[in-house]
């Protein structure tokens, strides 16, 4: 399961495995080619996929339009239609290396969308197949060996995974790569390892704040917070708007005591995204606790619990809020249900006590 979700982690890394998009000044202001590239890197993928539809319509032997056709199926789910593009792509063009990364990633999705994962890995096995065929064409191409990584962490073949990964990199030095790297090593447990990728990561790509999301992330998990902090302000100056960033930056304050500074935080976390955080709420509420502000704390604690009730740590600070503002049926009532989640929750036991 682990490696699942590592591997789902790795193919949100933007580019991880692209050919990038034939040069502008080879099509026309108009190409429909050009502009569903455009759209497609804007992430409108439906308005991209009806452009290299009409692309092909008047360049039907143009590899270049059936490889980011194909691509458009893959990102609106026509999984079916993009293998057999992609097949046909590289049957008609076989010195042509984007029909054989196309035909790897069509591979990969069909694995993510079969429903017995164990008999899916034959489609991983065939995406592994075609990147060998790639190989023999340009054994250079450094996004192959970036996908060939992917596909390994998905079968759970660490070391195979973390050598395509080093071979990729060893031909071209890559943002997304040293973070998918990075993210090898943090399911392997191996933080310092991990840190040292998602640094390089960072200096390649500084405007990059998904990315310093992640690198923040994985500093906290060390206890470097203030590095954390770092990072992150930085990030905010390229991408104000960004809730994850935000709700990051209010962690790490809060791990540092700056609490009226994790207060601003991640409240600009929940005005952004108020569904998504919900333990955004919960360091809220203890933060307005430490700023002395128990109503405030109840409210934001309220919120935390409503969405996830099972939670035995949010509903023990909702009944310190209700204790500090006097209310003792409601502490004893959050902190009753704390213990019912938790027993022998020994915080939630000494309030009881003194309630």
């Amino acid at each position: 399961m682990r490696w699942f979700l590592l591997a789902l982690g790795l193919l949100a890394v933007p580019g991880l495995a692209q050919t990038p998009p034939p040069p502008t000044n080879q099509v026309e202001k108009q190409d429909p080619l050009k502009l569903g590239v455009q759209l497609y890197a804007l992430g409108r993928y439906e308005a991209a996929l009806e452009l290299f539809e009409r692309a092909l319509k008047e360049k039907p032997q143009d590899p270049d339009v059936l490889y980011w056709l194909a691509r458009a199926q893959l990102k609106v789910g026509l999984l079916n239609p993009a293998l057999e593009n992609a097949k046909g792509l590289v049957a008609r063009n076989p010195r042509y290396i984007g029909g054989y990364m196309v035909l790897s990633e069509a591979y990969v999705a069909l694995y993510r969308a079969s429903e017995d994962r164990e008999k899916g890995k034959g489609f991983l096995d065939q995406a592994l197949t075609v990147l060998r065929d790639a190989e023999r064409v340009n054994p250079r191409y450094a996004p192959l060996y970036a996908q060939r990584g992917l596909v390994y962490a998905f079968l759970g073949q660490a070391d195979k995974a973390e050598e395509a990964f080093k071979r990729a990199l060893s031909l071209q030095d890559s943002a997304e790569v040293r973070a998918a790297l990075a993210e090898l090593y943090l399911a392997a447990g191996r933080l310092d390892e991990a840190l040292e990728q998602y640094g390089k990561a960072v200096q390649l790509s500084p405007q990059d704040g998904n990315l310093r999301v992640r690198y923040a992330s994985a500093l906290m998990v060390k206890g470097r917070a203030e590095e954390a902090v770092r990072v992150l302000e930085g990030g905010h100056r390229l991408k104000p708007l960004d809730a994850e960033g935000w709700y990051t930056l209010g962690q790490a304050y809060f791990a540092l005591g700056r609490h009226k500074e994790a207060g601003v935080a991640l409240e600009n976390a929940i005005a952004l995204a108020p569904l998504r955080f919900p333990a955004a709420y919960y360091y809220l509420g203890q933060v307005y606790l430490a700023l002395g502000d128990a109503q405030k704390a109840k409210s934001r604690l309220t919120v935390a619990v409503r969405l996830e009730p099972k939670r035995a740590e949010y509903r023990y600070q909702l009944c310190l809020a209700n204790e500090k503002l006097g209310d003792k049926e409601g502490a004893r009532y959050q902190c009753k249900e704390a213990l019912k989640l938790k027993p022998g929750y020994r915080e939630a036991e000494e309030v009881l006590k003194r309630l």
